[in-house]
């Protein structure tokens, strides 16, 4: 009998395939007595008859399909409903003999095509905001709609108990539905031996127990704590399958993808869980002292020190911080007592936030030497994110890190002791200086469920529950401190600086007296925002809140400067930021400098030569990057010889930020002006704040910017002649020629007389359009007085060509010169108005900071770019839209530009329509077209070549790989084999001319460096290798992109970086004619996806969908 498949077993199958695989063989889960459950079911559907009176009051009639009845009664009915047009259908039912589904409303389209009525899924749903499994079963619903109907419904939604119905584009999500739903057909029709797996779902499975029953038979490693699943594949393929084969791993051991202290420090672990296991009771040892690690960031005891503990639920939308918890001196009398501070939305959230920091405030007044401890980092970054989102108490919380104030007991105990827990968390390792705790909430998974459990519920009883264990993990923590105290070795004193009472403090320098002028100045202008009348209130807000843009975004830097000191080398190799693990190989004098060479592990980073990083324990410098051979794993570094020897071991941590005042400065001026109501200096500005059409001259406001048929070229120069003191959109997606398009632009504004300024966020960016600038100019023969500010002693940021001269200081930049090319930091010194028009190109990766500060010194501003290219590189939580870069905010997520707001450069001279076609309808809504001529180009291929390697287009290759996360050994042989292929074939361009393919007409591209190193090494010399950040402007013939990851819930940086949209777009596009998307088997599979990974995984799997075809 064919099993009917369903939306709630495909959210299983997802979380894990052992679990879907015991469901085929007749396994049942232990039975759980639950009045929750009924009650949870009695409340939907009290919610559902809520939702069905509110359509019926919106849309009039709606048609219940009884749930008596044959399925294909049901399915009849539903679909004689749709025929006959009604409004709503109540508890439909579909099928397509394979699938089925029972939608709880199709709520029907307003307009009848074809004759036939268009309806889309809705579902009623008890928990507050949607949730990925709910977008996943309206995808289902939308696959039977079709089905059934002919028609795919373009959106469908979801009633939630906590406000409006949330709706959703289903053809965002429509092709990873479809493959996942695939992977669950294929799985049925072909069952495959599984096994438990351990996973972020299991939690919350009701097969757990059985798991582990299954792991404890099978001695499996997953019990040895700190071990990853990762790590557990890559011992499996070095024989090392059982928690006593690691234990039994001898001193020196290698196992490849593991570095040799962390394969060390697991095989210790493991022998201590296995003595602790053989005595009966848990141990602990000390480990050696080193500084700045262990019990060297463990301040001694001090009169009112308090132990703190948040609870927040991450499937609220945009996550929520509901629960604050307190433990120590706070009672009126300085007695111990328990502070609960709770919030159930956003607004309650900001508020208890702002009543913990003033509680913290109004506390160290009264102990000025007390500490906040807490047990793992999510409570400092909790507190982080929320100053920043809320605009709130960000000072204080400053203040609070600079006086260390807060004390990550996780730190200590991960650096500090060995214990023989099989984990190290709070509740593993209370069971040696606490003992086992009760409740009915026992952990931090458990929080969450009975927090979700009441916001469906309000039943009080839950939040009491969840109080009490919150009171148990602060006084825990509290029991945990002493008992590490009692632990401290000898030789660790506490090594950071002991707060001082402000009474204590040094004055405050000059140059702090004027810093803090600087911010009383720009409160007050704030406040002057909030109160001008003449601007819209949301632009109030957003203006105010972008004078403190460049404070916020270069604060977790400030931030992770200084945590890094406390970081293992283990921990730096496993930060991107840093370059960890290094060891002296040689130092050697040079005139007034040391150079030293170091050999660091193997390790993905984003340092680079010419970076100036900082030694990570102690912050000093630590020179200039000469050389970065990641291939070979050698670093040279240069410093003067006064700064004296580098130390043996080392870790490199980011260096010196940049100084952001100039640019603060010119948002303060810009903001001053609009505060007193000169909306006319900064019309540009303000325009495109509003998203407003351009103003052009002698044209009605709001209509097309390019008339229909124009010439997209002459449209632009035509554009950016008649703009009037306003701003305009010029959107260049790959090879449509954006660089051409904007230099014939600017040269006939410079024709005209008008003085023009180009910056953008690198130099790089702006060389690139003055080159173009200036070889129009000379095809002209018109004469250009133009120049570029350079950075002094960086030869890479000077331009020299045709009419255009660099130069180092800004006094050497006059008013004489038309053309200016130069970054925010020099525009935002000039004078308002100086120049006519400002050029910003990649405005996709400047800010919406940075265009404030800058866009002052035009009357005109014209954004170049594309935002669906590679994103902005800004970090820090900004309020609002402030953290936006200029071209996302000024399309207000249209992935192209309408036509009224600026021109779309909708003709690619580079992609084969095939390739072309593929990216047009992934990301740019269908309106990219390839020019004629690229119909042309294609390879020319022999037979008997592996299948990916087609004429033209998009292909995908699955590979066999487990363990993989940032390189992949497996994707580098398929590639290998795949370019030795192509080297014996030839390719036609578009000019119909054959020539062969060469290592120069194949580029391979990899979201991370550590692939790339791999790549360099297994390829032939001179093939084109990078990460996606390398290319973008490049292109090829061919495109190769290894992904390297396995399992898309292993990605590191999250699937935010791996499945990008953007990045995944620029990597794509670089093909002339075919691409090439390497990966593991399972990238695509999360077991606990959030709601935004659908849409991220989709781009993937319609490169799959394509490549079938």
């Amino acid at each position: 009998m064919t099993r009917l498949l369903s939306a709630s077993r495909l959210n299983a199958f997802q979380a894990c395939r052992h679990q879907t695989a015991l469901w085929l063989q007749g396994v049942k889960p232990p039975e759980r007595a639950d009045d929750a459950i009924t009650l949870i079911r009695a409340k939907g559907f009290e919610h559902e008859a809520r939702v069905v009176e509110q359509l019926r009051a919106k849309y009039g009639a709606v048609v219940e399909i009884p749930g008596e009845g044959s399925l294909e009664h049901r399915v009849q009915l539903t679909v004689q409903a749709m025929n006959d047009g009604a409004p709503v259908i109540y508890q439909a039912a579909l099928t397509d003999g394979r699938w089925v589904g029972y939608p709880d409303f199709l709520v029907r389209s307003d307009t009848q095509e074809d004759g036939t009525w268009r309806y889309a899924p809705e579902d009623a749903k008890l928990a507050k905001k949607a949730k990925a499994e709910h977008l996943l079963q309206l995808g289902v619903y939308a696959a039977l709609l079709e089905h059934v109907s002919g028609h795919r419904p373009p959106q469908g939604a979801i009633h939630g108990s906590g406000g409006p119905p949330e709706r959703f584009r289903l053809e965002d999500t429509r092709h990873i539905t479809r493959r996942m739903m695939g992977q669950f057909e294929a799985f049925i029709d072909a069952p495959v031996e599984t096994q438990a797996v351990k996973n972020g779902a299991c939690g919350q499975c009701d097969f757990l127990d059985r798991c582990t029953s299954e792991w404890r038979t099978a001695d499996s490693p997953v019990f040895v704590a700190g071990m990853r699943g990762d790590q557990i594949i890559k011992l499996a393929k070095a024989g090392v399958r059982t928690l006593t084969d690691v234990a039994a791993l001898p001193t020196g051991s290698k196992v490849p993808g593991i570095g040799e202290d962390t394969l060390a420090k697991l095989a210790n672990q493991a022998r201590l869980q296995m003595r602790g296991a053989a005595g009966g009771q848990h141990l602990a040892e000390t480990l050696p002292s080193e500084p700045l690690r262990g019990f060297a960031i463990l301040p001694p005891p001090q009169p009112g020190d308090l132990f703190y503990d948040i609870e927040g639920d991450p499937l609220y939308p945009e996550g929520l911080e509901y629960l604050h918890g307190l433990w120590g001196p706070l009672g009126d009398d300085g007695t111990d007592r328990f502070v609960a501070l709770w919030a159930h939305d956003h607004v309650a959230e900001k508020a208890s936030f702002e009543r913990l920091m003033d509680l913290f405030k109004k506390h160290l007044e009264r102990f000025p030497r007390a500490r906040i401890y807490h047990y793992a980092p999510y409570e400092r970054t909790a507190l982080k994110r929320l100053s920043a989102k809320y605009a709130t108490r960000e000072a204080e919380l400053d203040q609070l890190q600079r006086d260390h104030r807060f004390v990550d007991l996780y730190a200590v105990v991960r650096q500090g002791i060995r214990a023989s827990t099989e984990s190290y968390s709070l509740k593993d390792l209370e069971k040696i200086y606490w003992g086992k705790r009760v409740g009915e909430v026992t952990n931090a998974g458990d929080s969450i469920v009975e927090y979700e459990r009441w916001r469906e519920l309000s039943d009080p009883a839950i939040l009491e529950a969840i109080e009490r264990y919150n009171e148990d993990d602060c006084v825990s923590t509290a029991k945990l401190r002493d008992w590490l105290e009692a632990l401290r070795p000898a030789d660790a004193p506490f090594g950071l600086a002991v707060p001082e009472p402000d009474e204590l403090k040094p004055e405050p320098s000059a140059k702090a007296e004027a810093r803090a002028e600087f911010e009383r100045d720009r409160i007050a202008v704030a406040e002057a925002l909030r109160g001008q009348e003449g601007l819209e209130p949301e632009l109030r807000e957003l203006l105010a809140e972008l004078l403190w843009f460049h404070q916020r975004s270069q604060k977790p830097q400030w931030w992770a400067l200084f945590d890094r000191q406390t970081w293992t080398d283990e921990e730096l190799i496993e930060d991107a930021e840093s370059l960890g693990g290094l060891q002296l190989i040689n130092q050697e004098p040079e005139a007034k400098s040391l150079v030293a060479t170091y050999r660091f592990p193997e390790q993905d980073t984003k340092v680079k030569e010419g970076d100036r990083p900082r030694i990570a324990l102690t912050l000093d410098p630590a020179g200039s990057i000469v050389k970065l051979d990641m291939e070979r794993q050698i670093v040279v570094l240069r410093r003067q010889a006064k700064s004296g020897d580098f130390p043996e071991r080392a870790s490199l941590s980011p260096g010196q930020l940049i100084d952001q005042s100039v640019l603060e400065a010119g948002l303060l001026e810009v903001a001053r002006r609009v505060s007193k109501g000169d909306f006319e200096s900064d019309r540009a500005l303000l325009d495109m704040l509003r998203r407003l059409s351009p103003r052009l001259a002698g044209r009605a406001q709001g209509k097309a910017v390019v008339a229909a048929g124009e010439d997209l070229v002459e449209g632009a120069i035509r554009a950016a002649r008649d703009l009037d003191e306003s701003s305009l959109i010029i959107q260049g997606p790959p090879g449509t020629g954006k660089t051409y398009t904007t230099a014939r632009a600017i040269t006939a504004l410079l024709q005209d007389g008008k003085r023009v300024a180009v910056s953008s966020n690198s130099h790089k960016a702006i060389n690139n359009l003055l080159k173009g600038v200036s070889k129009r100019c000379e095809d002209v023969g018109f004469e250009l007085d133009g120049v570029k500010k350079a950075s002094p002693g960086d030869p890479e940021t000077v331009f020299e060509g045709y009419g255009i001269i660099s130069v180092g200081a800004s006094k050497d930049v006059e008013l004489s010169h038309q053309l200016v090319g130069a970054t925010a930091f020099e525009f935002a010194k000039h004078d308002v108005n100086s120049f006519d028009y400002l050029f910003v190109d990649e405005a996709g990766q400047v800010s919406l900071g940075n265009i404030m500060a800058m866009a002052g010194c035009a009357r005109n501003l014209v954004l170049v770019g594309d935002q669906m290219q590679l994103p902005q590189p800004v970090q820090g939580v900004h309020p609002g839209e402030t953290g936006l870069s200029s071209m996302d905010y000024a399309m207000q997520e249209h992935p192209t530009v309408p036509p009224e707001r600026g021109i779309l450069l909708n003709v690619s001279w580079r992609m084969h329509p095939d390739v072309c076609s593929f990216i047009s309808d992934a990301v740019y809504e269908g309106r990219l077209q390839a020019e004629a001529s690229t119909a042309v180009q294609r390879l020319v291929l022999g037979d008997g070549l592996h299948p990916a390697l087609q004429p033209t287009g998009i292909s995908t290759v699955d590979v066999d790989h487990q363990g993989c996360t940032q390189s992949s050994g497996e994707e580098a042989t398929v590639i290998g084999h795949l370019i030795e292929q192509l080297l014996g074939q030839s390719w036609v361009n578009t000019a119909g001319v054959a020539a062969p393919i060469t290592l120069s007409d194949i580029i391979v591209v990899s979201p991370f460096n550590m692939q790339v190193t791999l790549l360099k090494k297994r390829l032939p010399q001179g093939a084109r290798i990078g990460t996606v950040d390398k290319f973008q402007g490049q292109e090829a013939p061919v495109v190769l992109v290894s992904m390297a990851t396995s399992f898309g819930g292993d990605a590191p940086r999250g699937t935010e970086f791996l499945f990008n949209r953007n990045r995944l777009n620029v990597a794509i596009s670089r093909a002339k004619c075919l691409a090439v998307m390497i990966k593991g088997q399972r990238l695509l599979e999360l077991s606990s996806p959030g709601l935004a990974d659908l849409p991220r995984l989709d781009l993937l799997a319609r490169a799959e969908a394509a490549a079938c075809r």
